[in-house]
Formats: C-alpha cells, structure tokens, sequence
C-alpha cells in the first residue's frame, strides 16, 4: 500500500505543470516585491508568488505608520512607493490639509491605499507574472544551487517553477528554511556575540536602564510578539459594528486582569490608535499595557509552524482583537469614560473587504534568521567610541536604520515592577542606543547556497533584527537583491559570486549614514 501511494505521488509530481522564469521569488511582502520589481525592470522573466491574495504583507494589512525615523536614508523603491501613496493623497485630500498632515506627507496611509501603490509597481512590469494563493510545497537544491520549487496552487494542483536565482521575500524565511539552510529563531545569549541587550532581558523604557534579574542574558526560545494590526472607524456611514464573536469566553480570561489595572490606577486611558485619514485608526499592541492587541507567547512556534497551524494562530490574533475590543465597548466593570471612546466604532467597510474587514496578514515582527556569510549584530548599529560612528563593513549595501525596538516575549505573568520582559524600547528613537549602522552583502547569502538570496529573513542576531525587521529597510535589502540577480545573469555567474559593492548607487542607495 506504501509503495502504490509513494508511486502515485511521483507520477502526480512527474505530470504536474511546470514553469521557467530567470528569478522565482517566494513572498510578497514589501520586500519581496522590491526584488521582484527590480528584477523585472533589468529584463528578467520574474515569477513572483505568495501564499497570500494580496500584494504588500503588513505595511497592506495595517501596518500604516511607516517604522522610519531619518526618512532621509531611504531612496530607490522605498522612495518611489511612498512618493506613489503621497500623490494619491494630495490629489484626494487636496482641500483637506488637516486630513492631509495625517499621511506624513505619504509615509502614514491607509492599507487599501498601500496595496493600490503595490499594485501599481508590480503592473507595470510586462515580465513580472504574480501568482497570489500559492504555498510553497518543497524547494530541490543539489551541489550548493536550488534548482527547483515545488508550488501548491489554488485549484490544489501542483506547480513546479524552475529559475537561475532565487530569492526568498517571506517575513519567516519559508524558502530558505526548505533548501535547508541553517537559521535561528530563538534569543542568543548575551555572552555569545557580546550584546548587552541579548537574551532574557527587563528594561525601564522610560529611563533607558536594564533591570538585572538572575538571568538576565540567557538565551530564550520565546520571541516578541505579534498582534492583529487593525483598522477602526468611528464614521457611521463606513462603520461595521463590532459583534460578539463566538470565540469571547476563550480570550475573556486575558482581558480581565484589564480590570485590575483600571481600578488600581495603573491604566488610566485605552487609545483607539493611531489615526489615519478618513476617520480610520491603526490600533497597535502596547509595550506598556499589561494587556493589549498583542499576545506574548502566541507567537513563538509560527516561524516554524505548518501552513494550517500558522492559520489557527492567525485567526486566534483576530479573535483576541475581536474580544478585547468587545470587551472594552460591553463589559460594565470597564470605566465609563472607556466605554464611551469605543463605543462608536467599528470596522471599516473600505478595508480587508474579503476578510469580514479584519486584516489578512497578522504582524509577524520576526521569523527564522538565516545562518549567512556575514552576521548582524547590536555592535552594527552601537557608536564606536574611538571613531564617533557605526562600523564599516564589507560590501555595504544598505542601511540598517531604526531604534532598538521589540515588543514584549512573555506576558503580564512575568513582568518585574511592572516591565513586560523581552521589551526593548526607546522614546526618544533618533537618541536611543542604537544609531544607523550598514549591513553587508554576506547578510543575505545564505550558507551553502549560491544562488538564493534572503533579503528579508536575512542573518542577525534578535537584538539586530529589531533595527532591521522595519519594512524601508527590507525593501531596500529586496529591490538590491533584485538587482543582484540581474547582474548575477549578465556575467553568468551565480548571485554568491558577484561584486556587490556597485548595486547601491546604481539605485540610488546609501550605505554610509554619514555621508551621501
């Protein structure tokens, strides 16, 4: 019966379509789009696949602030896309400078506002074909090159797309992890790289000062949290009230210490989020709130787990948010005061219209970290004292630019005088610790293969990807990959072999934060 089913499955596998593209890249997340673009606009036949049905991961599904303090840094694709969502705006809101101030001139946006200017890019590319639903299946690599991946469709069919070069766009490293590359998810220790805020780890972000415990630096497996980033509004022609989802009694635990924390003081008010223009607002998860959108602990196993396991996990995000927010419009023990700012709204009907308006990507704010021919670290971003500046690496081929920023990895249970554990925050970003720092080429070449690049799930430690995991930096790092696989076509040689000290300014990159 074994070898009658092991016969069937090679025959499927034989008979199953198959396609030929110069560059396969895996993920539409921004920065798998940039190396998508960027291909395409060098010549190449790209194919680009998702396991999602739309373009732009979480900066189209309520990541709406752009995490981007010195905008000045960023230039090729990041540039072109927030200049697209910028037009947009001041052509729809031109006599409305008040909403318009909202954007940032382009930098805060609406997600359907997001992925219309995703979609613009990946349009206008003739050799750039788009295959949205498709999940990665398996991934055929022999002497140091993939040569093959193997495709679920949506119709359940099989697909195998062959390419020269690779190029994995995911936020979890899905394609390198399936050519077995090596890769870490977890904490490093303190000791290991000598990173001071590696490991176990409480802060007082509100002075800056690390609070010691016992054991303060040791490695962990538990990693920040994700959240459902959505989008409310409180515009009664647009709103979707929000129902009591079936789901409540599960959550109603994580949401009653909430009331504690209204009766002793200690929370004081719940914001909407962030908002937006139109009447809509971004509702993040909180590094002070004990209890917010975020849920520690639930994140742990995704960047490993299988396709449906991470949809269960997805869908408990959802369902958190769902319950919190009933909860905080419903639940009479809540101030008054509270109820009545969430009292009025709700979802919104312009948004995430084909998932009953709740985002379709949950934030996955770090996946795998793939083992690289150069690493990252907090020392990449930490003033040298003998020179005044960040280090100068090999091959620079972007800029790593951002605060030290993650989110908490255990929940109120383990907080110490009130200090979620894991949180590495900074009020004053552009002042904080870390500072703008270069990230080489051998960040994105994985061990072991020649021919795939990793500009997402690229190699760092945890502390260095909280500088990193920003999307203007992803997308840089993709739209040089892109780059890279093109100049890899011209010499006929593979991406591992290049020269990649001339990508950057061909598109306009910088890659000293000192200087142009």
């Amino acid at each position: 019966m074994i070898r009658r089913e092991f016969i069937s499955s090679v025959l499927t596998a034989l008979a199953a379509p198959s396609q030929t593209c110069d560059v396969f890249v895996y993920g539409s997340t921004p920065g798998g789009i940039c190396a998508a673009v960027e291909a395409a606009r060098r010549g190449l036949r790209v194919i680009l696949a998702c396991p999602q049905k739309h373009l732009g991961g979480m900066a189209a599904s309520g990541l709406s602030t752009t995490d981007a303090v010195r905008t000045d840094l960023f230039g090729g694709l990041v540039a072109e896309f927030i200049g697209l969502v910028r037009t947009h705006y001041r052509h729809t809101l031109a006599d409305r400078p008040d909403e318009y101030a909202r954007t940032k001139d382009g930098w805060f946006y609406e997600p359907s506002v997001a992925e219309a200017a995703f979609d613009t890019l990946v349009q206008k590319e003739k050799s750039l074909r788009w295959l949205p639903g498709h999940f990665l299946l398996s991934a055929s690599a022999t002497n140091g090159r993939l040569a093959s991946v193997e495709l679920d469709a949506p119709d359940q069919s099989m697909l195998t797309v062959t390419a020269r070069t690779f190029i994995d766009g995911t936020y979890e490293g899905d394609l390198a992890a399936a050519a077995k590359v090596p890769y870490r998810v977890g904490r490093e220790s303190r000791a290991e790289h000598g990173e001071s805020l590696a490991g176990i780890h409480y802060m007082n972000w509100r002075t800056g000062q690390q609070i010691m415990t016992p054991d303060t630096g040791e490695a962990s497996p538990a990693i920040q949290a994700f959240c459902a980033r959505s989008i409310f509004t409180d515009d009664p022609a647009q709103r979707v009230p929000i129902e009591k989802p079936a789901t409540y009694d599960l959550h109603l635990p994580d949401y009653l210490p909430l009331l504690d924390d209204f009766a002793s003081g200690r929370v004081t008010r719940f914001g909407r989020g962030t908002q937006l223009p139109n009447r809509k607002f971004q509702m993040n998860g909180n590094i002070e709130g004990l209890t917010s959108t975020n849920l520690p602990g639930a994140s742990w196993s995704w960047p490993e787990a299988s396709r449906h396991h991470r949809q269960r996990l997805a869908q408990f995000h959802i369902d958190h948010v769902h319950g919190l927010i009933w909860f905080l419009q419903h639940n009479p023990h809540v101030p008054p005061a509270i109820r009545e700012n969430f009292a009025p709204i709700g979802l919104h009907k312009q948004e995430f219209q084909d998932a009953n308006h709740w985002p379709w990507q949950i934030y996955v704010r770090q996946g795998r970290r793939i083992e690289g021919r150069a690493l990252v670290t907090q020392h990449n971003f930490t003033i040298v004292s003998r020179t005044g500046r960040t280090p100068q690496v090999l091959q620079p081929i972007a800029i790593g630019e951002h605060s030290f920023d993650v989110h908490p990895c255990h929940d109120r249970r383990f907080a110490v005088d009130g200090f979620m554990e894991g949180v590495l925050w900074y009020p004053r970003k552009a002042f904080g610790p870390a500072q703008p720092g270069q990230v080489p080429y051998g960040a994105i070449l994985p061990r072991r293969i020649d021919n795939l690049l990793v500009p997402v799930a690229l190699s760092c430690t945890h502390v260095a990807m909280s500088v990193l995991r920003m999307e203007p930096v992803w997308m840089t790092l993709g739209q040089v990959a892109g780059l890279a696989a093109a100049e890899a076509q011209s010499q006929r040689i593979d991406v591992a072999l290049i020269d990649p000290v001339r990508l950057p300014a061909k598109l306009k990159i910088r890659v000293n934060p000192y200087g142009a």
